[in-house]
């Protein structure tokens, strides 16, 4: 039974906070006291039945989704996966890895450009990184005026809120993986 308290703290508390409910404002949807609410979400006290089910009508959920754990989704993706966004006639490639979530504050990108090729990137509003990784190939990179030279297995973290560009170096295609933060 610990495991089952420890599922129902974790998913009430899940659940609660992806909808940004407050304790006081869940103890009214329930019927259940702010106390113990409290105490379940963090694994003190054992709720009954009858409790799981105010809790879980008051939240209009099923009733299992407060007992099962979330089944996490494990999938092996390509980096090539889908139609890739392109510019510069398509001698630089870009396919969306892991889509911006406002609970994550990141997005992933697989990109790959051609010798010879370069890509302006705009200046991103507010305290925005990016992390570039690069796989293969160099790739320079041109931040508000200074010029940085990646090789593989290497990476550049640089403030995006200024100018950037991107080259391709030398005689092979470049590929990498680009991470953007948005960070508050």
């Amino acid at each position: 039974m610990e495991q089952s308290i420890d599922v129902v703290a974790s998913n009430l508390k899940t659940i609660r906070e992806s909808r940004k409910i407050s304790l006081d404002r869940l103890s009214e949807l329930t019927g259940v006291s702010k106390s113990m609410l409290r105490q379940i979400e963090i694994g003190k006290s054992s709720p009954t039945i009858g409790t799981i089910w105010k809790i879980a009508n008051g939240l209009k959920v099923s009733f299992t989704s407060l007992l099962r754990k979330p089944v996490v989704e494990a999938k092996v993706r390509s980096f090539r996966e889908g139609k890739p966004l392109t510019a510069e006639s398509e001698h630089y490639r870009v396919y969306p890895l892991i889509p911006f979530e406002p609970e994550q504050s990141y997005e992933t990108y697989f990109f790959e450009m051609d010798p010879d090729t370069v890509f302006s990137g705009e200046p991103h509003e507010g305290n925005v990184y990016e992390y570039v990784f690069v796989i293969k190939g160099q790739l320079e990179i041109n931040v508000d005026g200074k010029t940085f030279s990646i090789n593989e297995n290497e990476f550049l973290q640089f403030q995006a809120n200024c100018p950037h560009d991107y080259k391709c170096i030398g005689k092979k295609m470049v590929s990498a993986i680009m991470q953007i933060s948005y960070l508050s």
